[in-house]
């Protein structure tokens, strides 16, 4: 197994917002060395978000803490972050501000907050453990408030750079799905050619100028890549997961 350090030290800061303290937790950066690579590689990142997810819900069910829901913004935010960091590397984003910037440009409520950030992991299971064998970023994980979770992959010069959000909230996401239910766009318990084709069909609805036929739920199943947008590229992950999970 790679050796695992961490970088920067943990912070923890409280900022005052009318009546309540909202907290704003961050944990140390984690890498994995050495990283050597620097052939970027277009990489097979598909079901990548959910599996960080699942094994997340699985280290908390583990302690009897409630599951980590994903909701389409917040996997947004995750996926900016995970993109910010291929270019510094750090809580602090490329233009200097914090991630309650990046909150309140989304329109993300929200009561506290916390981020792991990691790089070079390969795998969604590496990934984690590494979180998990690290006592700020473990911290994070099981904090018993959080109620939801955005995951965040991106690929620059051969490496994966990886960022989780967790936040707290008063403000409920009815929208907010377990991440076995990425995917499953039309709720048969199974990701494949038809959620896919069911996908394209969307897509192509609304790319003429029709409505959307998806509800706030299946919307945030066929979001898998979680860039807030429902397209062909989700079409075509939900069949790679499929093609995997196929051969298994």
């Amino acid at each position: 197994m790679k050796k695992m350090i961490a970088l920067l030290s943990a912070a923890v800061m409280a900022v005052a917002a009318t009546a309540q303290m909202r907290a704003y937790a961050v944990s140390t950066e984690l890498a994995a060395i050495p990283v050597t690579n620097r052939t970027v590689t277009a990489r097979d990142t598909s079901g990548y978000i959910a599996e960080v997810v699942r094994l997340v819900n699985q280290e908390r069910s583990k302690r009897g803490l409630g599951e980590l829901k994903m909701f389409p913004r917040l996997s947004r935010a995750a996926a900016i972050r995970a993109d910010e960091i291929t270019v510094s590397m750090g809580h602090a984003r490329p233009d200097g501000s914090g991630i309650t910037a990046l909150f309140s440009q989304l329109g993300i409520k929200w009561s506290s907050i916390g981020e792991n950030l990691a790089k070079g992991q390969t795998t969604p299971e590496m990934v984690v453990n590494g979180w998990m064998n690290s006592e700020d970023h473990r911290d994070s994980i099981l904090k018993p408030e959080y109620k939801y979770i955005g995951v965040g992959v991106a690929e620059s010069d051969g490496k994966l750079h990886w960022a989780q959000l967790f936040i707290d909230t008063t403000v409920a996401h009815p929208e907010a799905i377990s991440a076995k239910d990425s995917g499953d766009v039309n709720g048969d318990s199974k990701v494949n050619a038809v959620d896919a084709s069911l996908v394209l069909a969307d897509y192509a609805a609304t790319g003429s100028g029709k409505p959307s036929t998806f509800s706030a739920v299946q919307r945030t199943k066929a979001d898998v890549n979680g860039d807030e947008a429902v397209n062909a590229v989700d079409a075509s992950q939900i069949l790679s997961v499929y093609a995997k999970n196929s051969t298994r």
